[in-house]
């Protein structure tokens, strides 16, 4: 099993969001995410034991006091898969001094308390978003998408407020299940 720790978007930006991915899936037949629209602090990564890891995420989001998070402009990125590229389309988030620092004390007290726990991206090249719509179609059929917005910038904010954890079958992949587990407040009064 794999799992990651998630900012979770405030209803509005959801509501942004989750109406983006509908339209794109209207027009496209790409498919809809499982999971509620939210910035995730780390990739997934293997959990042996996932009664500590709850543990562990409830005095990290007790640690967190609530902060703005900046959504800049919808973007496409390609992924590789099976050797076929996809696209994500993802809404581009302005890195911040808290975000930054929650992705590397993750990585260190993960790695303290539960040894090595590798995922993709870890360190200062990761790169913070919130995605809209992942695979289902080939990486043309997300760029014409955007393409074909009047306005692909975002310039929204908003306030994160709950730390959530999502699991993820092994091996992960398009026919893997994976859902939102556990949502915390974040904050001294969780």
């Amino acid at each position: 099993m794999k799992a990651t720790f998630a900012l979770l978007a405030d209803t509005d930006v959801h509501n942004l969001i989750q109406k983006l991915a509908w339209e794109f899936h209207q027009n496209y037949r790409t498919g809809t995410l499982r999971l509620p629209p939210h910035v995730s602090l780390k990739q997934p990564f293997r959990v042996v034991n996932l009664v500590a890891m709850e543990g562990y995420m409830d005095s990290f989001a007790r640690s967190i006091q609530p902060f703005d998070v900046i959504l800049t402009r919808l973007d496409v990125v390609s992924s590789l898969y099976e050797g076929i590229e996809y696209g994500i389309l993802w809404a581009d988030v302005q890195e911040s001094a808290a975000l930054r620092g929650l992705h590397n004390r993750l990585n260190n007290e993960l790695t303290r308390h539960f040894g090595p726990v590798p995922a993709e991206h870890d360190g200062e090249s990761y790169h913070f978003h919130m995605t809209v719509m992942i695979g289902g179609q080939p990486i043309e059929v997300y760029r014409r998408f955007v393409s074909e917005l009047e306005n692909p910038i975002l310039d929204r904010s908003f306030t994160v407020r709950e730390l959530a954890m999502f699991i993820y079958d092994e091996p992960l992949g398009q026919d893997s299940e994976y859902l939102c587990y556990k949502i915390l407040p974040i904050g001294k009064s969780n």
